[in-house]
């Protein structure tokens, strides 16, 4: 039975007060956060070197990493938070480039608008990338988004057709603002793998 609460919402989507939170927080790239976070266990925000901190890298910069491994590229491609925007989610997939998908959240005037990022200029989103809400949304109501506009359960399926294992270990899912957000994404892709696995066996 799932312990998770869907039901729960965060009180606002403010940025976080600690410093190092805020810090890794605007880091685009999955992999330079991660660099970054080891940093600061290690030696706090004066361990990281000026400019690897930086939201997002330029070409030559993000030319630099590819020299290393294509994974150090994920999500350095995604487009920079608008002002005042902040990433409430993100998931990172496993894949050859570690492909990143953001999603985003502002403030309004009356309500709070959203959209879902991709690092290919939403070639690989649905339609429905964007809405908006006056309250912050519900956990559910944020996985009914993000699954509705981008393809994940189909994505791990794909790569993993028969193997739960593979799949939960081809992603990962972030968020300050939502703490069982990776959790519940690997409840829902456990449940879909054993619903298909049921449908298999009637068949």
């Amino acid at each position: 039975m799932s312990t998770i609460d869907y039901s729960w919402r965060p009180e606002d989507y403010s940025e976080p007060f600690d410093p190092e939170e805020l810090m890794l927080s605007r880091i685009s790239g999955a992999a330079r956060r991660e660099v970054v976070r080891k940093m600061i266990e290690e030696g706090g925000t004066d361990a990281v070197p000026e400019g690897l901190e930086m939201a997002t890298l330029s070409h030559d910069e993000r030319r630099t990493l590819g020299l290393f491994h294509p994974s150090f590229l994920g999500g350095e491609y995604l487009p920079p938070c608008r002002e005042y925007e902040v990433e409430i989610a993100r998931v990172t997939i496993r894949s050859t480039t570690y492909d990143v998908v953001s999603v985003r959240a502002k403030y309004g005037k009356n309500r709070i608008s959203y959209r879902i990022n991709d690092e290919y200029n939403g070639d690989n989103l649905g339609e429905k990338h964007t809405r908006t809400s006056i309250r912050p949304l519900t956990l559910g109501s944020l996985l009914d988004f993000l699954t509705g506009a981008w393809s994940l359960y189909e994505s791990v399926e794909y790569n993993y057709p028969d193997d739960l294992e593979g799949q939960l270990g081809f992603f990962w899912g972030e968020s300050l603002h939502y703490p069982d957000f990776d959790e519940a994404l690997r409840e829902q892709v456990t449940e879909r793998f054993y619903q298909t696995a049921g449908k298999t066996e009637q068949s």
